[in-house]
């Protein structure tokens, strides 16, 4: 008995089958992909209306006080430029130097590593010393320093 094969098949291809079920699929893909936001929310920096805290009326304790994590909103470091000399202050507590700022940096980066950090110079701070602080910090460990830009 002779068989006959035929290259000729009677239904459609299954090429042609899934060419609708792919089509359907990169539409979903590109509908979720555009609803969905990939951007982390951003935190609200503290405004110039923030209380500060409450200072002690029964006199000074001999022990230092030691800052807890929960402190540690933003650290922000401002960069000024007054009479022909830096300035910087850290949350608004003018600092010294450089060196007595990054001791300070130190001790919040021990409590929590991963405060953001936001360094805000003015506009007649040079670039390389806002990028000298930013270095600092990098360098001391921090898992977040930011830049503010105008």
């Amino acid at each position: 008995m002779k068989t006959i094969f035929s290259n000729r098949s009677s239904g459609p291809s299954v090429d042609s089958m899934l060419t609708p079920m792919i089509d359907v699929v990169f539409l979903l893909l590109i509908f979720f992909l555009t609803t969905s936001s990939f951007q982390r929310l951003e935190k609200q920096l503290p405004s110039a209306s923030a209380t500060p805290p409450q200072q002690a009326t029964q006199g000074v304790s001999k022990e230092p006080v030691q800052p807890e994590a929960s402190d540690f909103n933003d650290i922000i470091i401002k960069i000024g430029n007054r009479n022909g000399s830096l300035e910087y202050k850290l949350q608004d507590a003018i600092v010294a130097d450089l060196t007595q700022l990054e001791s300070r940096l130190i001790t919040i980066l021990k409590i929590r590593k991963d405060v953001p950090i936001i360094i805000d110079p003015e506009n007649s701070v040079a670039a390389g010393e806002a990028i000298r602080v930013y270095d600092m910090i990098r360098n001391n460990g921090s898992l977040s320093v930011f830049l503010v830009a105008r």
